[in-house]
């Protein structure tokens, strides 16, 4: 049996996960929703939605999220992934280093409204993206797509959107493995945004939703991808990895995938995280430190993560933009260290910050720790040693990211984060609309959905 087959029998079988599996489902939601609108008013979101503005009308089928306008299921798809991953604070599953509800969300909201699907069917759809996915993600593998120059959200997340959005429009088991087939076509995303933080990260969350639909209009009419399209010798896996390694398939739990993603607190990249998190405890003991006051700072760098955060070195010590900041592990650390917070609007100041903390982070000296290695991909551990100007050493390491299933985020962490996003009478609203019952119409979601209280940017 292909892979392609493989995954579209996972996609059309039974989804029955117990209340807690549930309830997360709905909080991955609500995270996502909470990012999406907190992200509206950002340039890259604006510049979409220009992009596309002479193509809405009051009665294409699907909503832009944060905006009063409408476009053709595709197009909302493109622009609300685009929008959605622009805070670098959406969801993570880390053992395939992606990024699931930028792409599954606003590719099953856009194709939902056009067809008129359940917000049951809806999340019974998105159970589905999270598991295809983060598997074909993990069949990939992070390192090997990384080493590559691919994005795993942008090509892995064609995949999922594909698989997804044929559950939700009840495709039959041929239809669906042609589009996830025709997806694996489909699929772009290099990581080129990192040598000048530009906004194609962004892009590549959009366009995987936006080819999730394409994908499935093309199949409903029965164009043919290949059988082999993910493990043929020219098919994805050889495309964006170093081919196909039939010992990383695996029997799939549905839910298990969104059971296991993780949620972000500082929006950055997911490999600084667990750093952070112990270097602000560093903070918190030794409130006001400066550069004058460490002599060294040396935290461990997951190696297939560090083209994205810690090399090369000298590169990291420019920073001109919150993307070059958001994925740059010396200014992480300078900033959790002499501030004892990592927010939003410090990552979007960080051109101006930068100057201040360049002595501290010419203090930072990002390694590579075998114990760290050797837990990765399946867990993200993390490491730090300061040694301070005074003579005293902190060591600290920690087996799992805050936000992770290992350190799973509260509701009170979820809402804290969408508050600060949204305010909080939109994240409350948000709450009771994720809440709602099954059978309630995406449509009527959507003309719920509450406007953020966004701060001027």
């Amino acid at each position: 049996m292909s892979l392609a087959r493989s995954y579209a029998q996972h996609a059309l079988g039974p989804v029955d996960l117990d209340g807690e599996r549930s309830a997360w489902m709905r909080a991955l939601l609500f995270d996502a929703l909470a990012v999406t609108l907190g992200g509206s008013g950002r340039e890259s979101a604006r510049a979409a939605r220009d992009a596309y503005a002479g193509l809405a009308t009051d009665v294409a089928p699907s909503s832009v999220l944060g905006a009063a306008i409408r476009l053709s299921a595709e197009d909302a798809a493109l622009v609300n992934g685009i929008t959605a991953h622009g805070l670098e604070l959406d969801d993570t599953f880390e053992e395939a280093s992606l990024h699931p509800a930028v792409v599954l969300f606003p590719a099953l909201f856009a194709a939902a409204e056009e067809h008129g699907a359940s917000y049951g069917a809806l999340l019974d759809a998105a159970v589905v993206g999270y598991d295809v996915m983060c598997d074909i993600g993990v069949v990939l593998g992070a390192a090997e797509s990384y080493g590559r120059g691919f994005h795993p959200t942008g090509v892995a997340g064609a995949i999922g959107a594909a698989a997804a959005v044929s559950r939700l429009l009840r495709f039959d088991e041929s239809q669906t493995v042609d589009a996830i087939g025709l997806a694996s076509n489909l699929a772009a995303g290099s990581l080129e945004f990192l040598s000048d933080g530009a906004w194609t990260k962004r892009l590549n969350a959009g366009h995987a939703a936006a080819v999730g639909i394409r994908a499935t209009r093309l199949a409903a009419v029965g164009f043919v991808a290949p059988a082999a399209a993910l493990e043929g010798r020219d098919g994805f896996l050889a495309n964006y990895g170093d081919g196909f390694h039939p010992d990383r398939v695996r029997t799939i739990t549905p839910g298990e995938y969104a059971w296991r993603t993780s949620i972000k607190l500082y929006p950055c990249c997911r490999y600084m995280h667990g750093n952070i998190d112990l270097l602000l405890d560093v903070a918190s003991q030794r409130p006001g430190l400066s550069a004058d006051d460490v002599d060294d700072v040396e935290v461990a760098v997951i190696e297939a993560g560090a083209r994205l955060v810690s090399v090369p070195a000298d590169a990291k010590l420019r920073v001109e933009s919150a993307v070059d900041a958001q994925f740059n592990m010396p200014f992480g650390a300078a900033l959790a260290l002499t501030t004892g917070t990592a927010t939003v609007d410090q990552f979007d100041r960080a051109a101006e910050l930068a100057d201040e903390l360049l002595p501290l982070m010419r203090k930072v000296r990002c390694v590579t720790s075998p114990a760290v290695e050797a837990a990765f991909p399946a867990d993200w551990t993390a490491e730090v040693r300061v040694t301070f100007t005074d003579g005293t050493v902190h060591e600290a390491s920690t087996s799992a990211y805050r936000g992770s299933p290992g350190a799973r985020a509260s509701r009170q962490d979820l809402h804290a984060k969408a508050r600060g996003l949204v305010g909080e009478t939109c994240a409350n609203a948000l709450w009771a609309l994720v809440e709602r019952d099954r059978t309630a119409s995406v449509a009527e979601l959507m003309e719920a959905m509450p406007r953020p209280e966004l701060p001027a940017q």
